[in-house]
């Protein structure tokens, strides 16, 4: 018997000259100006130098052209490589499904990141994407795996002037302090920018690149307290841990044992916990 034999379906993998593979403009949500995303991209080149493309990139014909729909990163890790004068005649790709719709394609790029998720803005770009296609909110989180709280406020995202996006992007901000500095100015840009930049600045004085609200004037930020009001900020640390509790028990994301429990947090949940302990 062969491999085959066991098979419940068939996929199809073709060899495919890079060259004859297209990107089309503004359909990955990927930000390719991010130095994260430059960085993963020369990693992935350097992996690719040494034992080539394993993962098929996924491609949908339009009008005869067949555009990448999910590895745009590997492709751009390839052609990388053929500029520096490595020679890569193909590279292994897979048709989409041919049931698959324009949605089904965008969630693609969510769900098969895992060698690179996407950060918060990338997130909010793709979902507003789909809300203008017609999707409900509550139907995004029961797609993604995220809470309807989570998709709602990467979804304010998109309601920040660029230059507030680009310091969550280069990661000197999260996205939650953000939201909470700009809706404390009201859409004040010159304010909030302000109140932002100086908070990057004391945190880059005491040797870190990525500011909290610990850093702000007022003691707190997204506490709405000072740094006199350790009452305040207790209740609120408290309030904030047992949601997390409630939603990890309702995602089924806690395993408790009779040694040990152990509960799994996103990355957005665990950047706000260190900002509200001041870690």
């Amino acid at each position: 018997m062969a491999l085959k034999d066991f098979a419940e379906g068939r996929t199809d993998v073709y060899k495919i000259d890079p060259k004859k593979l297209k990107i089309k403009e503004g359909w990955n949500s990927r930000d390719f100006n991010d130095p994260a995303n430059i960085e993963h991209v020369k990693t992935l080149a350097a992996s690719i130098k040494e034992v080539g493309v394993k993962e098929p990139l996924k491609v949908n014909m339009e009008d005869n052209v067949p555009y990448v729909t999910n590895g745009e990163c590997r492709l751009r890790a390839v052609m990388l490589l053929i500029d520096q004068g490595v020679e890569i005649k193909s590279v292994p790709v897979m048709g989409e499904d041919r049931f698959a719709n324009e949605a089904d394609r965008l969630f693609t790029q969510f769900l098969s990141n895992s060698g690179k998720p996407f950060g918060p803005i990338e997130n909010a770009r793709l979902f507003k994407r789909l809300i203008d296609m017609g999707w409900a909110q509550k139907d995004i989180a029961g797609k993604s795996g995220m809470s309807a709280g989570r998709v709602s406020q990467l979804l304010e995202l998109n309601t920040l002037p660029i230059s507030i996006q680009q310091l969550i992007v280069e990661g000197k901000v999260s996205s939650a302090f953000a939201l909470t500095v700009w809706k404390k100015h009201s859409g004040n840009l010159e304010a909030a920018f302000a109140e932002l930049s100086a908070a990057l600045e004391a945190a880059n004085a005491e040797g870190r690149i990525r500011a909290m609200p610990k850093d702000t004037g007022d003691g707190e930020g997204s506490e709405g307290g000072s740094k006199g009001k350790t009452g305040g900020t207790k209740s609120n640390l408290k309030s904030f841990i047992k949601k997390l509790v409630e939603q990890a028990y309702a995602d089924e994301r806690i395993d408790d044992t009779e040694s040990m429990v152990t509960m799994t947090l996103s990355e957005a949940d665990w950047a706000e916990l260190m900002e509200k302990i001041d870690y």
